[in-house]
């Protein structure tokens, strides 16, 4: 099930994010899970503002997120995580949804994303869920500026691409 978030569940969220980023060391990322996890400060900012959901067990447990911002006034999925033993059950995909259908009744047209190129848990799983990435050429520049800030936090430029899917 997906729902917003609750205030007591935001400490969790950073540590499901770390978990669910170890699998990166299989395709040679381990820079990462190096990478610090979203911050609970803009977690706690994004379930106030509306903009962040989990996904929870049949238990009611968080097992998954998706932190939604907007740089630009463009709608961004910032941050999707869930645990390694919950992939593969449609969460990621559901809370993907959750968010396009927030932006759509925000009145946004796309959403967008950068994600990793040649990682089967990324842009290959964005474009099974209608996804295509967006010419270099074609970035306004504050998609560019959000390159840039990724890249200053270790993720290699040309492993990355930026993606959008029409809502």
């Amino acid at each position: 099930m997906i729902r917003p978030a609750h205030r007591q569940e935001i400490v969790l969220l950073p540590q499901i994010e770390n978990a669910a980023d170890v699998r990166y060391a299989r395709v040679g990322l381990q820079q990462v899970i190096a990478m610090p996890p979203a911050s609970v400060a803009s977690l706690e900012q994004g379930r106030r503002d509306g903009r962040l959901w989990v996904a929870v067990s049949p238990l009611n447990r968080v097992v998954g997120f998706a932190l939604m911002k907007f740089p630009g006034r463009s709608a961004w999925l910032d941050q999707l995580s869930v645990l390694g033993r919950w992939q593969r059950r449609g969460l990621g995909a559901a809370l993907i949804d959750r968010t396009a259908t927030h932006a759509r009744e925000l009145g946004h047209d796309k959403l967008y994303l950068s994600t990793y190129l040649g990682v089967p848990w990324n842009a290959p799983f964005y474009e099974r869920r209608g996804f295509a990435s967006v010419p270099r050429g074609e970035w306004p520049w504050v998609f560019r500026l959000q390159f840039m800030i990724e890249n200053r936090k270790g993720h290699q430029p040309w492993r990355r691409t930026i993606m959008q899917r029409r809502l």
